[in-house]
């Protein structure tokens, strides 16, 4: 976690004085990260790791599936990061956490559907204030924007 986020900083602070886009620091970040966590859990976990860990792990659904699933799961989460800050670019923070909290509430919808996990009321009651939020959210902003336009309609000559 502290590398994480002396990397962060460290490339931050090179990137907000070049010319770079911040695509590239999504791209560089991740693997600077890999290169250090790797050689560091190599060390410390290395032999506990490739003798219980990744063996069990093969004999359980073989090596062509455990490397395709971590390569699809690196890719999906760097796809991911990839689109929230270009999104975050291009919208205001509020809207930014708005769509966040509706692809959460769509993951639990997706994960009581496919998977059948059950309904507790925690989560019955966290979606419902999720939902509830988000809609409370939108009708005030849409109310907002309405009265700014009608305020300046009534202004013009």
């Amino acid at each position: 976690m502290a590398c994480d986020c002396v990397i962060n900083l460290i490339l931050r602070y090179k990137f907000l004085f070049t010319n770079y886009f911040y695509c590239q620091f999504c791209m560089y970040r991740p693997l600077i990260v890999i290169y250090l966590f790797i050689s560091v859990n190599l060390q410390i976990e290395g032999p506990q790791l490739v003798q219980h860990g990744f063996k069990d792990a093969i004999a359980k659904v073989g090596l062509t599936k455990l490397v395709s699933n971590i390569f699809l799961a690196g890719l999906f989460y760097h796809l991911y990061n990839q689109v929230a800050t270009n999104t975050l670019q291009r919208v205001a923070p509020l809207t930014h956490a708005v769509g966040n909290v509706l692809k959460r509430v769509f993951v639990i919808g997706f994960s009581i559907i496919i998977f059948g996990n059950k309904i507790t009321t925690q989560t019955g009651i966290g979606t419902g204030i999720a939902i509830s939020g988000v809609a409370l959210y939108s009708v005030i902003k849409a109310k907002i924007e309405e009265e700014k336009k009608e305020g300046v309609a009534a202004v013009a000559p």
